[in-house]
């Protein structure tokens, strides 16, 4: 927020675990406008579009216009207001301005927001918590986004490597969809590091000759984190458990708990 003596803006920033591309693609594109904002947005990426999101369950329309876009350096700027609902009176259709900027950030990227253009600390402060839930929100989408496909490729690889007897072809596939530092735990182990996890998979084939293990359903993902399911069949029979996972936003694991049922 502002300080006392200058016109009421709300200014929030977000790290998001995302490609800027992909953040990019959400605010541009009103199809996952929509989305995002669990409204109906219509507007054309040009200046001078009309611009309006549509909240049938809340009642409200918010309306304005494309003030400025440039796609290169990924800057978005509308007029915003509320053409009909609670607000309409004291932020009025098109009446103040919102700016999105998205910037390389060493978690994936950031989102800058400043909205100004308001007549009251009343009506900045209500958008200033409007703004919290919807950052975190956009934050959520994007990370989805980029974690489901990552993950499609590393967990491939990472129930490979489980499944693998060969060190050196194990080590590869490890190395392809996890850090080099890696932490894993489960009933059995802690290893850190690739060539450590190494170690405890070829243990527990050389004490459970033949045993398997294979993803058991599609993983729950949610702000960086995922909980995958799987099975495995061996010597003791077939048994479940799922792995918590902690990753980056292309896919690559940093940290895995496993659990049996």
């Amino acid at each position: 927020m502002s300080d006392e003596n200058a016109a009421p803006v709300v200014e929030r920033s977000i790290a998001v675990e995302a490609s800027p591309a992909t953040v990019w693609e959400i605010l541009s594109q009103p199809e996952r406008f929509s989305r995002w904002m669990e409204g109906v947005a219509a507007f054309e990426l040009r200046d001078g579009s009309p611009f309006r999101v549509d909240f049938p369950s809340f009642g409200a329309v918010i309306a304005g216009e494309v003030a400025a876009v440039d796609a290169k350096a990924m800057h978005l700027a509308v007029t915003w207001g509320s053409e009909s609902g609670p607000q309409a009176e004291t932020v009025p259709a098109g009446s103040t301005l919102v700016e999105f900027r998205v910037r390389e950030h060493a978690a994936g990227c950031q989102v800058d927001l400043r909205h100004s253009g308001f007549s009251s600390d009343v009506a900045s402060s209500e958008h200033d918590e409007g703004w919290r839930f919807h950052l975190g929100r956009l934050a959520l989408a994007a990370n989805l986004t980029d974690l489901a496909a990552g993950l499609e490729r590393t967990l491939a690889r990472w129930f490979e490597a489980w499944n693998e007897t060969d060190p050196a072809a194990r080590l590869a596939a490890l190395r392809d969809c996890c850090f080099e530092e890696v932490e894993f735990r489960d009933e059995w182990a802690v290893a850190r590091g690739v060539e450590s996890l190494s170690v405890h998979i070829a243990n527990c084939h050389r004490f459970m000759p033949g045993w398997r293990i294979e993803a058991n359903g599609e993983p729950r993902i949610c702000r960086g984190e995922a909980l995958v399911a799987w099975r495995s069949k061996g010597p003791r029979g077939t048994v479940e458990g799922v792995n918590h996972i902690r990753a980056a936003h292309d896919g690559r694991l940093r940290r895995v708990a496993g659990f049996s049922d």
